[in-house]
């Protein structure tokens, strides 16, 4: 009521201000202006971010199509920062996802797995790898073979990948219908003829595999030595000393096995797995590569250019160098070192005045003359409010008497208007009191 009261304008016509209206309605004036604002936002800022959020959801369904299959949240925002420069948090990702309906795709558990390992534990390579994924870029190269099937008939086929652990880029794969040592050597082969001058020569590069039967063959490992690679294997029944490539091909079937289901034969297969791989090593933006894909982060490691022209929306030029966040934070260390310092012998003077009751005595005789400077300070302070005011109550008696013993009529009616009293010196006691207040 009290809106329709201000804004069909009845309120100026009779001269009331909001205020007034306010207390004739029994309404609070945070109320009402809390309503106006939520009115008028019915078909503004609502409307906006429905409108944004629409937009959310149509760049989703694009990725989606994109990429053919649904991704986790995280993966959601990168995409929407790269392909569409939106920055989105992971929490609105999975409240739009929510929305949607929609869940991300969970990797399962490669039944296969533990089946076409060595006989014999004295034959494999030792774990020279030790999880160590992070030596450096090309340093540690990871491989696996995993099945997947294909066509109304289910026909198995098998995939041989080569990884970098660094980058987490795939440098060489292989689709064939048969698991034996050729499929590992193709997929080698594709990794050095396309990646043969990246690997580091005065440093160790180990191939790490499981102990399959193909990573053991003679064949293979004269292809190692032949380009100066070390072999290193899992241990026995160890899935997570191989944890990265493990989780790419989880995330591969996860990502396009029901896909690749639907191929009709092998060379589809083959093409569906490449444009698979090339998406990975290209467009798969990862938080722990510094929100790059696998080969651009190959790229940044080797040239040290950041490939971006900005990180989440703030440029390059505008972010510290390593350099001076190092000099800060030794800085900051050094500061702490110091405020440490301090408060240790700030504890040591509290413990040595437990000790000594003379000190006591002292510190305890400071804090009374501290507090007794104080009140003496207030006690002034009081002392000439007093005074003050005993002036005024003085000069209000005076002024008593001159209005009920000595002021004619005729100047009491002028009285009655405060603005003539500045032309009686007996009534200029409302001067002292704008000061005294």
């Amino acid at each position: 009521m009290a809106y329709d009261y201000i804004s069909r304008g009845k309120a100026k016509e009779n001269g009331y201000t909001n205020t007034r209206v306010f207390k004739m309605f029994g309404v609070s004036s945070t109320g009402y202006y809390n309503y106006v604002s939520r009115r008028e936002d019915r078909d503004g800022k609502q409307a906006a971010k429905e409108m944004d959020e629409s937009h959310v959801i149509q760049c989703f369904k694009k990725i989606i199509k994109t990429l053919g299959f649904v991704p986790g949240k995280r993966t959601f925002r990168r995409h929407m920062f790269r392909r569409f420069n939106y920055n989105i948090s992971v929490s609105r990702a999975s409240g739009i996802m929510k929305k949607m309906q929609i869940t991300a795709q969970l990797p399962k558990k490669d039944a296969y797995k533990g089946q076409a390992t060595h006989h014999h534990e004295c034959m494999a390579k030792p774990n020279l790898v030790n999880r160590n994924f992070k030596l450096g870029v090309r340093q540690v190269i990871l491989t696996d073979i995993t099945y997947i099937h294909y066509g109304y008939s289910r026909t198995p086929a098998y995939m041989c990948a080569f990884k970098d652990a660094y980058t987490t880029e795939i440098l060489g794969h292989y689709v064939s219908g048969r698991m034996d040592v050729s499929l590992v050597q193709k997929a080698f082969n594709n990794m050095m003829e396309n990646h043969k001058d990246e690997f580091p020569k005065n440093l160790e590069v180990y191939c790490h595999s499981d102990q399959g039967s193909q990573y053991l063959s003679t064949s293979f490992k004269q292809l190692l030595n032949e380009n100066d690679f070390i072999q290193s294997m899992s241990r026995r029944g160890n899935s997570q000393d191989n944890a990265p490539m493990e989780s790419f091909f989880g995330r591969m079937k996860t990502e396009v096995i029901d896909i690749i289901a639907r191929c009709g034969d092998i060379d589809t297969v083959r093409r569906l797995i490449d444009g698979y791989i090339n998406m990975h090593n290209n467009e798969r933006y990862q938080d722990t590569l510094a929100a790059l894909s696998p080969s651009e982060f190959y790229t940044y490691k080797v040239t040290g250019q950041y490939p971006l022209d900005n990180y989440y929306g703030v440029k390059a030029s505008e972010l510290m160098p390593l350099d001076k966040i190092i000099e800060a934070k030794l800085e900051m260390q050094e500061k702490r070192k110091q405020l440490r310092k301090e408060r240790q012998k700030i504890n040591e003077q509290q413990s040595r005045l437990l000790r000594n009751a003379g000190d006591i005595i002292m510190r305890d005789m400071k804090k009374m003359k501290d507090e007794n400077r104080k009140w003496v300070k207030q006690q002034e302070l009081v002392e000439n409010q007093l005074k003050k005011i005993s002036e005024i109550i003085e000069k209000i008696s005076k002024a008593l008497n001159f209005y009920f013993h000595e002021a004619t009529a005729e100047v009491k009616k002028l009285l009655k208007d405060p603005l003539n009293w500045k032309n009686y010196p007996e009534l200029d006691y409302y001067k002292d009191l704008d000061a005294l207040y």
